[in-house]
């Protein structure tokens, strides 16, 4: 949602009910509170799903180094000769 626009809805019952239950607020508060808590919800699921449509970005795999056998053997017989 780039761009805020205002829409006046209105919910039923239940729905206050459930908006009231999700955001963890009585059922007795003011309507402006309420209305508050359903724009708070809305734009926390518009984030939400916008977050969930970028591509994730990974970190970049490292390579496992191997140690080299062969070279390590040539440095120990190398150190070995002192």
């Amino acid at each position: 949602m780039s761009n805020y626009s205002s829409r006046r809805i209105t919910i039923s019952y239940f729905a206050a009910i459930e908006a009231c239950r999700i955001a963890g607020l009585p059922l007795d508060i003011p309507p402006q509170a309420l209305a508050g808590a359903v724009e708070k919800l809305i734009f926390q699921f518009e984030s939400d799903k916008q977050s969930s449509n970028q591509p994730k970005v990974e970190p970049p795999k490292t390579q496992t180094v191997e140690a080299n056998k062969n070279a390590l053997a040539a440095m120990v017989k190398g150190y070995s000769r002192f």
